[in-house]
């Protein structure tokens, strides 16, 4: 109870520094934060361990790929306006719904306070060879999941990472103290990548092999995010290299022939192919207000279980989504990502063996056992489009296809124009749009006076 309510000082901190408008009023008023910061590590394991962070982001995003479509009606069930305007790509700022709803922005900065706070604690504690496997776990845990929002914050709100332009590219604010009255401002890109590689770097070394919690980050996770942001960053070397760690510290493949096809929630217990419960904490009911888009479910064979296991047949015809890992939106890895980034990179470095011997091991799992599955022909383009067609199939509500859609809009071979057809209204997103960048919340700017994207 006590850290419970420690974890909400912290938290309401956090909140305070990013929504406040700074006046001496308001800074005469507020308490020292120093005077219930943690001092002992089972106090840092314990706030690192709070409900928080099995919060993620990348709702908004999630909300306007394409994966989903809608009728008039259904547009208009959504739960309000800036859900239906995210739908229509239209560019606004996020809106502030309050303390019980953050967006996007004020969840992943809260978390990074605590993580600032613990990381400091920790600097304050000598590490000596009784502590050493305690100390450890928590600091790798803490620069995980800093390192994590660091990542969704770049996802959601800058420019798909270029070597070319990431030294010039608006980044994030990279907040790394707990000091609330520090005014950080954006940096580059290139900054905001390379902090987010150490962290998780150091991390992989840190955290234990293994976690007997679903709650809890390991090895595996770390380095499952760390493919991840390699490949955002078109570095398949390493993107191919951290998945190949991260399959060594877990190999679980969920076989959807075990799994009841017919149930409303075919993974009753979180399950056991993720590293980490990890929820998407706001998003519009798409794929039950509205329905999934109609060319995804025609994208899968006959016998491909994932049909049956993530989406429910509607009255309409149309299909709704139901078959999350965790009961609400996933967002985090697992080992179905980890070998679809794996089979991806080789392919892309000229490995194509190497990329259909991973999806093969994919697909053995997804599909109806004694299924006889067919793989591309061995040239480089039959390959990789296969690849990515199965990574959307695979990772559909992950808050995953928007970035993709933002790097594979680089490749003429790949490039689209999303459509929306809501009745008589069509919307059309064009290939690199600005909107593919979300706008900072606008009481960010007033107080920060951060650079905003623009449009």
């Amino acid at each position: 109870m006590i850290m419970n309510k420690l974890v909400r000082y912290i938290l309401s901190f956090a909140s305070l520094y990013l929504t406040v408008s700074c006046n001496k009023g308001w800074l005469e008023e507020k308490r020292d934060i120093k005077l219930i910061v943690p001092t002992t590590l089972n106090d840092m394991n314990l706030l690192l361990n709070a409900d928080v962070f099995q919060s993620d982001g990348r709702g908004a995003t999630e909300t306007s790929c394409d994966d989903y479509e809608f009728t008039p009606e259904q547009y208009n069930a959504l739960y309000n306006a800036f859900d239906r305007d995210l739908v229509i790509w239209k560019t606004e700022e996020f809106p502030k719904f309050g303390i019980l709803v953050w967006d996007e922005w004020d969840m992943a900065y809260s978390q990074i306070q605590v993580c600032n706070v613990v990381l400091n604690g920790l600097s304050k504690i000598n590490r000596t060879s009784s502590n050493k496997e305690q100390y450890d776990k928590i600091k790798g845990t803490a620069l995980y999941h800093r390192a994590k929002q660091f990542l969704n914050l770049a996802l959601t709100f800058c420019n798909y990472y270029d070597d070319n332009t990431a030294e010039t590219d608006l980044g994030i604010p990279l907040k790394l103290t707990e000091d609330i009255d520090e005014i950080v401002d954006r940096g580059s890109l290139k900054n905001t990548y390379e902090r987010i590689v150490s962290d998780l770097k150091e991390s992989t070394i840190l955290l234990p092999s293994v976690s007997t919690l679903n709650t809890q980050i390991a090895k595996a996770g770390a380095y499952g995010l760390l493919a991840r942001t390699y490949l955002y960053m078109d570095n398949y070397k390493q993107a191919s290299s951290n998945a190949d760690s991260s399959f060594k510290y877990h190999t679980y493949i969920e076989n959807l022939n075990k799994v009841d096809l017919a149930s409303d929630y075919p993974f009753n217990d979180v399950s056991k192919e993720i590293h980490i419960y990890s929820m998407q904490s706001k998003y519009s009911p798409n794929g039950i207000t509205g329905r999934m888009s109609q060319s995804l479910i025609e994208s899968y064979d006959t016998n491909d279980l994932r049909k049956h296991v993530f989406f429910k047949l509607q009255s309409d015809g149309k299909y709704t989504f139901k078959g999350s890992f965790t009961g609400q939106l996933f967002s985090g890895t697992s080992t179905g990502e980890i070998l679809l980034i794996g089979a991806e990179c080789r392919a892309r470095l000229g490995d194509l063996d190497g990329a259909l011997e991973k999806i093969k091991l994919l697909l053995q799992n997804r599909f109806k056992a004694g299924t006889t599955i067919s793989m591309p022909a061995k040239n480089n383009h039959d390959v990789l489009s296969s690849i990515l067609l199965e990574r959307r199939k695979e990772l559909v509500t992950r808050g995953l296809r928007w970035q993709d859609l933002k790097r594979l809009n680089r490749d003429v071979k790949f490039a689209q124009t999303l459509i929306r057809r809501i009745g008589e209204n069509i919307y059309t997103l064009p290939p690199n749009d600005p909107r593919y960048i979300m706008r900072i919340p606008q009481y960010i700017i007033n107080y920060n006076h951060i650079a905003q994207n623009s449009y």
